[in-house]
């Protein structure tokens, strides 16, 4: 769950999984996107899927998770406008991500114990 505002009609929500090991390099383990309409400037909560995957973090590695609007080549390029896909200009856009009380964005984990 990604609970986020942007002062533009249409943005994308991209949260990517990564395995980050001792030497701190990263690697993408998993990630997702979703593209929501949105009333400039009100917080949304678009879920951003990261479909089914399975890993196990080895011993002295971290888990990283990166949240941003774009995810361009892989994802089509939105460009922050509500005007179709034939597009040609674009502009940038303010994000803003909210992590509190009443905004938790978050990503759910499943443990699965050692047998």
């Amino acid at each position: 769950m990604l609970f986020a505002a942007t002062e533009d009609p249409s943005t994308d929500g991209v949260a990517r999984l990564c395995d980050v090991d001792e030497n701190g390099a990263s690697r993408n383990v998993t990630d997702g996107v979703v593209r929501a309409g949105a009333t400039p400037g009100e917080p949304t909560e678009p879920l951003v899927d990261l479909w089914s995957t399975s890993i196990v973090f080895r011993a002295g590695h971290r888990i990283r998770v990166q949240v941003t609007s774009s995810n361009f080549p892989r994802s089509n390029r939105n460009v922050n406008r509500r005007t179709g896909a034939g597009a040609t200009s674009a502009r940038a856009a303010r994000q803003q991500v909210f992590h509190d009380p009443v905004r938790p964005s978050r990503m759910v984990l499943s443990v699965v114990p050692r047998a």
